[in-house]
């Protein structure tokens, strides 16, 4: 059977198994968990996830600004950030959270909720090409805090399926890796990715050799196939369940 077939049955498979799971949960609790938009203005982009009829099958989303910000992220499963500017970036990293948006970030990630962030809401990445090395890295940094406890940075056009863990394969790529004047980085340590989906195929490990991924953490639930846990020993790669 063709490759490209395969997948796509996967793809599916898995897709329709992260439904099924969460409506069970939504049954169990009398209600679907909640999908919690954080902003700092109303945009086109966020307007679509809060009327996106995809995630509206398996969430209950709200926006926070619509609320005026009454609201706790503790009552939602899953929080989206838009807008993430350099000032934001800033003050959550360093936890000196002093406006509503801020602060709610803050508390996602204290609570342990899963934090996405589209890629084109990261205000420092405009400066990829202008900033200078030294403080661009300090910058990033900060935002490699953040992605330490948790957030997930995706492109916008991959966020729904992200957030519904149908596909997670490609391997992270160093942000600063276009800069020809990013300073030398010393330390090696574990580079990992995470896959929210439920079923890991060969395909996906070979895209995290590829990308130099050590260390992959699957769901409890997860099933990894033969060929890939295979690939993953061969080429040592760890397999950690969560």
């Amino acid at each position: 059977m063709d490759q490209t077939l395969i997948d796509q049955i996967v793809t599916r498979v898995a897709e329709k198994l992260a439904q099924t799971e969460l409506q069970e949960c939504a049954c169990e609790g009398g209600k679907k968990p909640g999908l919690l938009i954080l902003t700092q203005e109303h945009g086109n982009h966020c307007h679509q996830m809060l009327e996106s009829k995809r995630l509206g099958r398996c969430y209950a989303t709200a926006c926070a600004l619509q609320q005026d910000y009454q609201c706790d992220a503790a009552d939602y499963d899953a929080v989206i950030l838009y807008g993430l500017t350099n000032e934001a970036l800033a003050k959550i990293a360093t936890g000196t959270c002093d406006t509503p948006y801020t602060r709610m970030a803050s508390r996602a990630l204290l609570l342990g909720k899963r934090v996405f962030i589209p890629r084109e809401e990261v205000e420092l990445y405009r400066y990829t090409s202008t900033a200078p090395a030294v403080y661009y890295s300090m910058l990033e940094e900060k935002l490699k805090i953040l992605t330490a406890s948790g957030a997930l940075i995706c492109p916008g056009e991959e966020l729904e399926d992200t957030i519904l863990g149908v596909e997670m394969s490609r391997a992270p790529e160093p942000e600063c890796s276009d800069r020809q004047d990013a300073p030398t980085v010393t330390a090696n340590p574990p580079k990992e990715q995470r896959f929210a989906k439920r079923v890991v195929t060969e395909r996906d490990l070979i895209a995290c050799k590829e990308g130099k991924v050590t260390r992959i953490c699957i769901g409890e639930k997860t099933i990894l196939t033969d060929l890939a846990r295979d690939l993953a020993k061969a080429h040592g790669i760890e397999i950690v369940r969560a």
